[in-house]
């Protein structure tokens, strides 16, 4: 009877004394309780993983893919004035030739050049398309070139402001023409006349190292010329009907193409 009175006297005096040094060791390291609790939540690991989970960017339509590093369409090209008549209509029409030779590759012609008198004609019925819906055929901007091409023509088209080369690049590689609105003489070419038109328009159908290739009917000698992309962009605005100039804070381009 006495052994058991002493085994219970010392079992309670081993937890009073564990109970006191507990007690201890909390008051003077009393971050371990927070770093066992950090170790031991489960829930805080998986709340890491679900945010990475969001701040994942998947891929958008909006991102430029990789793209060739050289790429060119068979663009047939015209000049403005096919058969040499720098009239008034031929001096102002290198917005509805830049449509014919858009139109003439999506409708799938495989030719060089286009002939003289098929130019012409078409001409005409763009003209008189935009007197019939414009009032006027000198001078598009660049909304209306929009119009012609998804109107007369048919074809989807859409105009972009905010873009980079590698954007342009980028809708060439999908087969998408660009029709390019410029002030002519900020595009330096040796071959126009009087240092170039104040407004131009031309077609981009690819580029290489040099920089991007156009048929640019200004000049007879249009076929293949290639500017950089700084000269393309420095030249680049859109027609002001008010003003009658280009207002190059205005960068803009027509992208074409069929579905």
């Amino acid at each position: 009877m006495q052994n058991k009175k002493v085994f219970i006297a010392v079992f309670i005096l081993a937890i009073i004394t564990g109970v006191i040094a507990i007690k201890f060791i909390q008051n003077k390291y009393p971050e371990m309780d927070q770093a066992v609790a950090v170790i031991s939540t489960k829930p805080l690991v998986e709340s890491k993983k679900e945010t990475k989970a969001e701040n994942t960017v998947s891929s958008t339509p909006d991102e430029i893919p990789r793209f060739p590093s050289t790429f060119f369409l068979s663009v047939p090209f015209t000049s403005q004035a096919p058969t040499a008549n720098w009239d008034k209509l031929h001096n102002e029409a290198c917005e509805e030739v830049s449509a014919i030779m858009v139109s003439e590759f999506i409708n799938g012609n495989k030719s060089t050049t286009l002939e003289a008198p098929f130019v012409e004609q078409e001409l005409s019925k763009i003209t008189e398309w935009e007197k019939n819906h414009f009032g006027y055929y000198l001078d598009i901007n660049s909304e209306e070139i929009v119009q012609i091409m998804q109107e007369h023509y048919g074809f989807k088209a859409k105009l972009i402001t905010d873009f980079t080369e590698d954007h342009i690049k980028h809708e060439l590689t999908q087969n998408h023409l660009i029709i390019w609105p410029a002030n002519g003489k900020k595009l330096g070419n040796p071959n126009f006349r009087n240092s170039g038109p104040p407004y131009h328009v031309i077609v981009l159908k690819g580029y290489d190292s040099q920089g991007f290739i156009t048929n640019d009917p200004g000049t007879r000698k249009g076929l293949n010329y290639v500017y950089t992309y700084e000269t393309l962009y420095k030249a680049n605005g859109n027609f002001d009907h008010e003003t009658h100039t280009v207002d190059m804070t205005k960068k803009n381009a027509v992208v074409v193409w069929k579905e």
